[in-house]
This record gives C-alpha cells, structure tokens and sequence, in this order.
C-alpha cells in the first residue's frame, strides 16, 4: 500500500509511515470499511442483474427455469377385485334382485322396472371412472357384460316362475330385449362419462395449480385479458361436450328403456 500522506510504498501490516512518521492505525480502519461497502454494492448490483434478466427471458418468451412439470398421459388403471364387486356386480345383483320384487313378488306394472333400471346403473358406472382412468376396451367389456347378464338374468327367473323360455322368440320380442339391454348399458355409460368428466378436471385442476408460475409469466407478455379469454372458451368447450355426451346418452337410455311400455 501506499502512505496517504507521503504516498511512499509502505508494508499493508505497517501502523506507522516509515518515511514520513505520521500514524496510520485510524486512516488504516477507514480504508478497510470503505473497501467492505463497496464489495456488498457490488455483489447487490451482481443480484439486479441477473433478476433483471431473467425478467427479460420471461417477457421474451425464452426458457426460464420455472417451467412447468410435464402433463404426463396417464395410463388406464385396471379395476381391482373390490371395485369389480362394488361397482360392477353390485348393480347387477340389485337389477335382478328389483326385477324379482316387481316382477314376480308384487306383480307391479313393468314400468316401475324400467325406470329403477334406468337409475341403478348410473351411479355405479360413475364411480367406476371417477376415481381412476379406465380404458376403453374395459368400459365397453363392463358396460355390455352388465347388460346382457341383466337381461339374461331377468329372463331366466321369469322363464323359472312362469314356464316360458329363456330366449325370446320373434321380431318384436327380440327387439325389446335388445332395447331393454340397451337401456341398462347407456345408463351405465351415462354414469361412466360423468365420472370420467369429473376425473379430468380433478387432474386439470392440479396441473394448473403446478404450472401456476408459468402461467403468471406467460400473462407478463400475451396479456391477461386474451389469454384468460381464450383459457376460458377452451373449458366451456370441453365442459360442453362431455355434457352434451353425456346428455345424449341419458335420452338414448330413457328412450330405449321406455319405448317398450309406453309403446304398449
């Protein structure tokens, strides 16, 4: 270092000016503060930068490192022993178990069957996919199993109490077997794609909420209005659709169910 008073080279451990005698102990603190101020100024002026420009990649549109966590594709989930008996074999014990009572115990009008088959299959179906994503090939085998061992069922107990046979026999009754089993299965569909439509916006929910960061980001340079517009139209059209699915599978299985009866 240097002597501030004679500006002579002197040793950084010196307390005293060797050439010109003057102390240097007080001098020697101040220069030592001053030197700690301006390392913490540079380090702060360090931290603006780098956030000003990571807030000038996320206006730009470029990668920051709050990126989302990725939508995986969820995979199908096979129903386990305790949902086939709860949410499969239950409805249809139930189903027969409504026909004997109405049919064959109090003798009741028909009509009173079909409309219990048209409410006991609709909520099992829905706890079927509201819980987990189930595929295709296992809805389909669930739906058309539960249908046909219904009506099969109901046919076999009315064949045991009045003697008649367990098929049907001609056009018309055929085709009224056809139609009650219909019924039973677009009930049980109903409830399926309601479950499912629930399932999905559980799952959407929680992404959301992951990506949030993103989201605030993406505002920053689209603007609000536009993309909550447009985020808004997306889920009314998907909510819409699985409504309107779901609705025409409701009217597919009253009509079926009630065709019969009110026909007569």
């Amino acid at each position: 270092m240097h002597c501030p008073y004679c500006v002579s080279k002197i040793s950084e451990q010196a307390l005293v000016c060797p050439v010109c005698r003057r102390d240097l102990y007080l001098f020697k603190s101040l220069l030592e503060r001053i030197e700690s101020l301006e390392q913490r100024v540079a380090a702060q002026g360090a931290l603006l930068a780098e956030g000003g420009q990571q807030l000038e990649e996320v206006a730009s549109g470029s990668p920051f490192h709050v990126e989302p966590p990725p939508e995986e594709e969820e995979i199908p989930v096979l129903p386990n022993t305790r949902e086939w008996l709860s949410r499969w074999l239950l409805p249809l014990v139930l189903l027969l178990a409504a026909h004997g009572l109405i049919t064959v115990v109090y003798d009741l009008n028909t009509l009173y069957l079909r409309v219990v088959s048209l409410l006991i299959p609709l909520p099992f179906g829905l706890l079927m996919t509201a819980g987990a994503c189930r595929s295709s090939l296992i809805q389909a085998c669930a739906v058309v199993s539960l249908a046909l061992l219904a009506v099969l069922g109901m046919s076999g107990v009315t064949a045991w109490v009045d003697g008649t046979p367990l098929l049907p026999h001609g056009a018309r009754e055929w085709r009224e077997f056809i139609e009650y089993a219909a019924s039973i299965g677009l009930s049980y569909t109903t409830g399926m794609l309601i479950g499912g439509m629930a399932h999905q916006r559980k799952r959407a929910a929680a992404f959301r909420e992951a990506g949030m960061a993103v989201a605030l980001a993406r505002l920053v340079k689209s603007g609000g209005e536009h993309t909550e517009q447009f985020q808004a139209a997306v889920k009314k059209f998907n909510e819409l659709g699985g409504a309107l699915t779901a609705a025409a599978t409701t009217v597919l299985s009253v009509y079926t169910g009630l065709k019969g009866v009110i026909g007569n």
